[in-house]
């Protein structure tokens, strides 16, 4: 049997990894792949789950910003 806090802790992890598999099929319907996207440690002080963006060329995170700027264009 599980406690409360080990089953809302894997749903945290859960719905971090829902919300990589989201994003990166996201980016890759726009070809832009971040390599190191992935699903960070819980925090130590707020249990928090967080998602890590990782690291990218210049030129992919260009890519992306151009990306954002026509999806909130109005």
């Amino acid at each position: 049997m599980q406690s409360r806090t080990g089953r809302h802790a894997r749903q945290r992890h859960e719905d971090a990894r829902a919300a990589v598999a989201e994003l990166t099929d996201a980016l890759a319907s726009a070809s832009i792949v971040l390599p190191s996207v992935g699903v960070d440690s819980p925090s130590l002080f707020t249990g928090e789950v967080l998602v890590e963006l990782g690291r990218a060329r210049p030129d992919v995170v260009i890519r992306l910003a151009a990306l954002i700027r026509r999806g909130t264009d109005r």
